[in-house]
This record gives structure tokens, sequence and C-alpha cells, in this order.
């Protein structure tokens, strides 16, 4: 049975059920979307975990031992990975930094950054994560998930768009189930929605999958 990596936000956990039932052995390291947005544990340029707190080392040292090789990510084993993205939690700190928005004459009174100052930012803001996933694909197979969009809010599109064209830019597999996945009117299926309405599901998982392994951006299991 082949291993397989899914590391990530909360994303992770649908990935990491689609892995299962496609066949793989799977091993997943995830956090809250915070704890990467904030830099509790951190994606280095070289492709290592790391973190300042002793309770977050701790998890990382226990993935390695489950991997069974340190760094963890490096190990040569297929790596699916919604590092980079955890879009919902920079637009908290874009709303409360107000860096640069303009208002958008809607009812819910959403905002928008414009492309320019947003690809600047982003590109800052994910430098090692970027360089990070670079590094792990210099050294197993690698394909970054984005994560599903049931809010089409338009300021969470933006992002996830200026993010996924940046991991496209650095020559990272990419795989975008908003696209691949959409119904007829560009919109993911309700079926696929966790009952939280903001995660996918254990059908949304295998449908990734699926995909990723008709596509041929992982090994089969």
């Amino acid at each position: 049975m082949t291993r397989l990596i899914v590391v990530g936000d909360s994303h992770a956990r649908a990935l990491a059920l689609g892995a299962t039932a496609a066949g793989y052995e799977t091993l997943t390291y995830a956090n809250s979307a915070a704890a990467w947005r904030d830099g509790v544990v951190r994606l280095q340029s070289d492709g290592t975990l790391a973190s300042d707190r002793f309770r977050a080392r701790q998890k990382i040292e226990s993935f390695a031992e489950e991997v069974g090789t340190t760094p963890p990510l490096t190990s040569g084993a297929p790596v699916v990975a919604s590092i980079g993205h955890h879009a919902s939690q920079f637009l908290t700190e874009m709303r409360i930094k107000k860096l640069g928005l303009t208002t958008v004459p809607t009812r819910s009174a959403e905002t928008l950054l414009s492309p320019a100052f947003l690809t600047a930012w982003l590109e800052d803001a994910r430098r090692d994560a970027l360089d990070g996933l670079a590094a792990i694909a210099a050294s197993a197979p690698l394909v970054v998930v984005t994560p599903p969009a049931f809010d089409r809010n338009p300021l969470l599109l933006a992002l996830t768009d200026a993010l996924n064209s940046l991991i496209r830019a650095h020559g990272l597999p990419l795989y975008d189930p908003n696209e691949t996945l959409a119904d007829n009117d560009g919109t993911l299926p309700a079926k696929f929605a966790h009952e939280d309405g903001k995660h996918g599901n254990t059908i949304f998982g295998e449908a990734v999958f699926n995909d990723l392994l008709k596509l041929k951006l992982i090994p089969k299991p």
C-alpha cells in the first residue's frame, strides 16, 4: 500500500478521508488555519515544519516519528497539501488592517483589494511557504489542493484566485476543485459540503482523489 501525506489546515480532513478511501496509507499533519496564519506553525523554505511553541513542536516531532523520517515532508512519500491557502484567515486579517481596501456596493458591504496590491502582499506573506512547497516537490510528488469555496464571498474568491496564480507561477502542481467539480453555474454542488457549510465532506474528498488519480497528479495507491 502506497504511503501518502496530507498536510494543511482544517481542509486536510476531507482530503485525508479521500486518500484513505482511494486506498492509500494516509499520514496526516494538520493545524487550524489561524495557526498557519499567525506563524504558530510554519512551513520553512527548506520544506521543514517549525514552531516556537513547545506543544506544536511535540506534534511536529510525533508526525516525523509516524512518517519515520526527519524532516517528514521530504521523505519521498507523495504529498497532498492545502498549505498556502487558509484564505478565510487572510480575509479576517485584511478586514482588520484595512490595507488598501475599497468598498464594493453590495448588501454585505464586501471589500476587495486592488489586484496589484493583493498579489504583492500575498507574495510577501507566502514566500517561505511557497519555497517550502517547492522543496517538497523536489523530493516527492506534490500537489496543492485549493480549498472548496461554498461561500461566494468576493474577497475570498479574489484571495483564492491570487493564491492559485502564485502557486502556479512557482511551478507547483495545483488542483482547484472549484473549477473541476463545479456545476454548470460555476459553484460546487451542495452534496460536497460538510454540515458547517465551509469545508468539504467525505464525498468531496473522494471526488478530489478520483480527479487527482485521473489527471495523474499523484501516483496510484
